[in-house]
């Protein structure tokens, strides 16, 4: 049973210029264990995409299952932090903490019941950094180290998919095939439904599932 379903999505957004359709009639199943990567040029739809996968976003037309139920049954706000883990280009982890501090901040936003430093520090650990690392800011980490923290904070709360947005656009190639094999792992050893975008075909390379978005039109790429 597929862990995400997207049906016929479609999405339009307007622009000083006219209306821009960003997806046309998107479908797709996503499974657990699988790592899916999508590819396609600048202004495509995959960011559009990602964001109805995610739940900030509504399609203007379609629909989008979690485990066979509709997306618009759910609390959209609970349903990201309960079952939606996301890693961005940027990081965006917060300077003034340290990284065990970056990762629980996440655990409290999502009421974690359990014991927030000691599951920070097991995500942690599970994604390369030290423990003697635990307690410095996140800015004295390089990029790749960075990205790793990023990627402990999105699997804290066990979340069943990890959406990945250029995860590897900032960093050199020995880190972005780190975190690439961390993100595999996750789907292969974690059982994770993991769904990357990326221009880099490195990256692609390295999926179960390659998708294209080419104008709007998502399509499996053979």
């Amino acid at each position: 049973m597929s862990i995400l379903e997207l049906r016929g999505l479609s999405y339009d957004y307007k622009t000083k210029a006219g209306a821009v359709h960003a997806l046309k009639e998107a479908t797709a199943t996503f499974e657990k264990g699988v790592v899916y990567a999508i590819v396609g040029r600048s202004g495509s739809g995959k960011s559009t995409l990602m964001s109805l996968m995610a739940g900030l976003d509504v399609p203007k037309q379609g629909d989008i299952f979690y485990q066979s139920e509709d997306l618009r049954s759910f609390d959209r706000d609970r349903f990201r932090r309960e079952h939606i883990g996301m890693i961005f280009q940027s990081y965006y982890l917060l300077p003034q903490l340290t990284a065990v501090e970056n990762v629980e901040l996440s655990l409290e936003l999502a009421k974690y019941r359990g014991n927030k430093r000691k599951r920070a520090e097991e995500m942690l650990t599970l994604v390369g950094i030290k423990k003697e690392q635990f307690k410095k800011r996140s800015t004295q980490f390089s990029g790749g180290e960075q990205q790793r923290i990023a990627v402990a904070r999105a699997i804290a709360t066990d979340p069943d998919i990890i959406l990945a947005d250029e995860p590897t656009g900032n960093l050199d190639n020995e880190n972005s095939m780190n975190v690439v094999k961390i993100l595999v792992d996750l789907a292969h050893q974690y059982g994770k439904c993991v769904i990357i975008i990326t221009h880099a075909a490195e990256v692609a390379e390295r999926a179960d599932i390659v998708l294209k978005m080419d104008d709007g039109i998502l399509l499996t790429k053979g």
